[in-house]
């Protein structure tokens, strides 16, 4: 039987030193990917110089703009998909055991054929005695997929631009049958974590994101999500969470209260309207 073949994807933004770190991984890796495709959103800290130097053999694709990790991914996967039997996706913020891919593969393997497996993904604490288990949902961090299933139900819906776009795909999988499980013995760990607040008020705590762009794209993409899937349920919860944290904010953060109120309310509008696509007044790093 034929070895399946593997395509790494990664997608990578100004992160220069993590996607460094990222990269020696892969080379470590027991079972090596047989391409591992970069993906570079328009970086302007010298992500460029880093692969030609220290990478060249790796599938470089500098992108002319930022197109979030929506685009970002859709360009790599679509790429990919040109001869991939098993596409593994791998934000640029995590790091891998040499043994990750070596562990996930046969974690595939092993499980039963007559389960709907679309993909398996990592866990972020090794935990070998643990069976494998279905996910609801999955992120890209440490997820690899089967090219096949892709080829049936399209690729990600870059006009998420960022946030959200992970989910769209698993419900997308999900939708046609088809379930994520973890795999206890392969590890993927998140570096950074994503930069959030904690507001507590009257005994009661709400996490939100930090910025503005954040807020916007997060709540637009999620309720956008969950009414095109009809998840009613969820996109109820999306739209109380927004009340929750408009009160919240408005009570304790004085200096970036408006902006982000506005971010949050500007966002639900949005997407219960279905206007997608990059926002010019929240974009990353403006």
């Amino acid at each position: 039987m034929r070895e399946k073949r593997i395509t790494a994807v990664i997608v990578t933004y100004n992160n220069q030193l993590m996607l460094s770190e990222l990269l020696r991984d892969l080379q470590s890796q027991t079972r090596k990917a047989d391409e591992i495709i970069v993906i570079d959103n328009a970086s302007s800290d010298g992500t460029d110089h880093l692969i030609k130097r220290d990478f060249p053999s790796f599938h470089y694709i500098r992108l002319p703009e930022n197109t979030g990790s929506a685009g970002g991914y859709h360009e790599g996967i679509k790429t990919a998909l040109e001869n991939s039997d098993l596409i593994w996706t791998l934000d640029d913020d995590v790091r891998l055991c040499p043994d990750s891919l070596e562990e996930l593969l046969k974690g595939l393997e092993k499980l039963d054929p007559k389960l709907p497996v679309g993909s398996v993904r990592s866990v972020g604490k090794r935990c070998d005695e643990a069976p494998p288990s279905r996910l609801e949902f999955f992120p890209w961090r440490g997820t690899l997929l089967k090219a096949e299933l892709i080829r049936k139900i399209g690729l990600p819906l870059k006009e998420l631009f960022i946030y959200g776009e992970d989910l769209e795909f698993a419900m997308r999988f999900n939708a046609h049958g088809f379930y994520c499980y973890w795999i206890p013995s392969s590890v993927c760990t998140e570096v950074r974590l994503e930069g959030k607040d904690d507001f507590r008020l009257f005994g009661k705590t709400v996490r939100v994101y930090s910025l503005p762009f954040q807020l916007y794209y997060a709540f637009r993409n999620n309720l956008y999500l969950f009414l095109h899937y009809q998840n009613y349920h969820r996109a109820l919860r999306t739209v109380l969470y927004g009340i929750k944290a408009t009160a919240f904010i408005a009570f304790l953060d004085k200096d970036r209260g408006r902006a982000r109120i506005l971010a949050i309310w500007t966002g639900l509008l949005h997407g219960l309207a279905g206007r997608l696509g990059k926002n010019e007044a929240y974009i990353p790093g403006t």
